[in-house]
């Protein structure tokens, strides 16, 4: 029965595959990434707001879910559907962004979407996807929400920034002593609408969903960065990102949302 029903839905959802496909050949010449995998329907929304990885697996967030899959991106491990409890939505939390795995947790960007009262630290269990622990932050210092973290896995440091739009200021925090600050540096140069980040040999890199959706490179020390890729995605949202090895190769792993919203492309960067 499985293999029937599993089947009629992926008949059901040709047409729309067809259609996705079909939009992204549009500008697919100005594009540059090594491969990239389509997902239409239901599983686009759940792979809508932020990817992290922790080299088996990757985990992805949408406004309100967690789920885990392997690394196809496609086959799914775990699924937290419910990932707010109602501690978080006695707050107003209604949206998960992009995260990042360290040290056998999962560190989310949580936030009262459009109020921006409560920036959040969520913590994750990547096993059960349930949330084990948080941090209130700043509202006056982080003054548009916690639409991402990530963390310096050499450091222990999480980072975010000041504004989610048009961010001046990298924020740090130490993970192993309670979440205290550590760092405030200025950016040399405003890096607009930031939607995930993730650290690689000390740099931290930023996917954003500004005019050609490009990813940043940028030192956290000097606030000095510097653009290396342009996604070019036609429409749609950039989404977070993430590093894997595999094959003996470094990818950065980006994900956007399609042109008509209805599926999510991962893509992969030979870095």
């Amino acid at each position: 029965m499985y293999k029937i029903i599993s089947w009629i839905m992926v008949t059901l959802m040709l047409p729309f595959y067809a259609l996705t496909s079909g939009i992204e050949l549009i500008g697919s010449w100005n594009r540059s990434e090594e491969s990239k995998t389509n997902i239409v329907g239901a599983g686009a929304y759940f792979r809508s707001q932020g990817i992290a990885t922790d080299g088996e697996s990757y985990f992805f967030s949408s406004k309100t879910t967690l789920i885990r899959t392997e690394l196809d991106g496609i086959s799914t491990i775990n699924a937290n559907l419910s990932a707010i409890p109602e501690e978080l939505s006695a707050f107003g939390i209604k949206h998960i962004g992009g995260m990042s795995y360290y040290n056998g947790k999962i560190y989310a960007g949580m936030e009262d979407s459009k109020v921006w009262d409560y920036p959040i630290i969520g913590v994750f269990d990547p096993e059960t996807l349930e949330l084990v622990d948080y941090y209130i932050m700043d509202a006056e210092l982080i003054t548009r929400g916690m639409p991402w973290v990530t963390v310096d896995p050499e450091t222990g440091y999480l980072y975010c920034m000041d504004h989610s739009k048009k961010p001046t200021m990298i924020l740090a925090y130490d993970i192993n002593n309670g979440m205290k600050e550590v760092s405030r540096v200025q950016l040399s140069k405003t890096i607009p609408s930031i939607q995930g980040c993730e650290f690689r040999d000390g740099f931290m890199y930023a996917a954003t969903n500004d005019e050609t959706q490009a990813i940043y490179k940028v030192n956290v020390h000097t606030g000095e960065s510097e653009k290396i890729i342009d996604r070019n995605l036609l429409g749609g949202e950039g989404e977070g990102m993430t590093f894997i090895e595999k094959d003996g190769k470094t990818y950065l792993v980006a994900i956007d949302l399609g042109t008509i919203f209805i599926n999510t492309f991962i893509r992969e960067y030979e870095f």
